[in-house]
C-alpha cells in the first residue's frame, strides 16, 4: 500500500482523535443539573427515548450507505452518503420530539438528557444534527429529476 493511500484514513483517524478531546474537554463543563434533575436522574428518566434516538442515528447512516450496493451507485456519488447523513440526524430528532411528547415528558429535557447522554453540551449535540438535515435536504434535491 503506498503511503497516499492510507492518508484519508489517518487524516480519519486523528480527526477522531482530537474530536474525542473536544467532547472530554466540553463535558467537564457540562452543567450537574438541570431543572433540579441530576445529569444520571436525567439519563435515566429518558433512557428509552436515548437509546431510540441511538439507535435511529446508525439504522439511517446504515440505510443511506446501503444504497451504494444495493442501489447502484457509483463510489463517487454524494446522495446516498448525505441521504445516510440526513436519514441520521432527521430520525433521532424525530425520536426526541416524539417519545417525549407521547410519554407526557418534556422535550427539551429530553435534548438536554440526549446531549448528557452523548457526553457532550447541547449545543455540540445538535449542531451536526442541524448540518445533517442541510445533508438531508441537498440529498432530495440530488435525487429529484432533472426536467429541461
Amino acid at each position: 500500500m503506498e503511503i497516499p493511500a492510507w492518508g484519508p484514513a489517518v487524516s480519519g483517524v486523528v480527526g477522531g482523535i482530537i474530536a474525542t478531546g473536544l467532547v472530554a474537554y466540553w463535558a467537564r463543563g457540562l452543567q450537574t443539573h438541570y431543572r433540579g434533575w441530576s445529569r444520571a436522574a436525567l439519563r435515566r428518566r429518558h433512557r428509552t427515548t436515548i437509546r431510540a434516538a441511538n439507535t435511529l442515528f446508525f439504522a439511517g447512516l446504515l440505510g443511506g450507505l446501503a444504497l451504494y450496493p444495493l442501489g447502484g451507485f457509483a463510489s463517487n456519488d454524494h446522495r446516498p452518503a448525505f441521504l445516510g447523513f440526513g436519514l441520521a440526524s432527521l430520525l433521532p430528532l424525530l425520536a426526541l420530539i416524539v417519545i417525549p411528547f407521547l410519554t407526557g415528558r418534556n422535550i427539551r429535557e429530553a435534548f438536554v438528557a440526549f446531549a448528557v447522554g452523548q457526553g457532550a453540551p447541547v449545543w455540540a449535540t445538535c449542531l451536526p444534527l442541524a448540518g445533517g438535515l442541510v445533508c438531508l435536504a441537498v440529498a432530495l434535491v440530488g435525487f429529484l429529476p432533472s426536467g429541461s
